[in-house]
């Protein structure tokens, strides 16, 4: 059989040399191939490898999401979020996909007067230094437990710029009230973690 493979070739080269274009179509369906890069009608099996191939790790929430939904509205439009990276709308659209709702960025929150602009509710901080003007707190939408504050801690640490801290994740505005939802068992906190 002719090739165009050199002489001192391998046994795997030999054999796909051997490989027709009909062959390779028996072996790989292309539909499935082009289906699978499709983040709505990937097969589930394959999400995954989806992700890696477009750069969706830990740090834009891969390790925090649950439902294979999230993890799909992670990989759509992942183009638009590498390139915003760290940028507050950004963040606002990853709290979404990854099923935390609409959330309120405040920043500098270290930066206040007494001139009736902010209340002291524990969002933004008193007395604080020209140095920490780089504070932000996020409210939530929602209650989360302490775990999945401590991952959204570090998922933030990861994706926001290096010269901005977390002062609070505050879900007071929606509290967990006493009506059996949830077991108090140190899961949760009553509002900000």
């Amino acid at each position: 059989m002719p090739t165009v493979i050199p002489t001192n070739n391998t046994d795997l080269l030999q054999a796909l040399a051997r490989l027709t274009s009909q062959e390779l179509a028996t072996v790989f369906d292309l539909a499935v191939i082009t289906k699978s890069r499709i983040p709505d009608s990937c097969p589930p099996e394959f999400i995954p490898w989806l992700a890696w191939e477009r750069s969706i790790g830990s740090d834009e929430g891969w390790n925090i999401t649950d439902t294979e939904i999230a993890r799909r509205k992670l990989i759509e439009n992942y183009i638009q979020k590498h390139q915003h990276k760290g940028t507050p709308s950004v963040i606002r659209r990853l709290f979404r996909d990854l099923g935390y709702g609409e959330i309120q960025i405040i920043e500098n929150t270290a930066n206040l007067y007494w001139n009736g602009n902010a209340v002291f509710d524990g969002t933004h901080l008193f007395g604080g230094s020209n140095g920490e003007w780089a504070k932000y707190s996020i409210k939530l939408s929602r209650p989360v437990t302490n775990n999945e504050a401590q991952k959204l801690r570090e998922w933030l640490e990861r994706i926001v710029p290096l010269r901005c801290e977390l002062h609070s994740l505050d879900y007071r505005d929606h509290p967990i009230y006493w009506n059996g939802e949830i077991t108090f068992d140190g899961s949760y906190n009553f509002g900000i973690a």
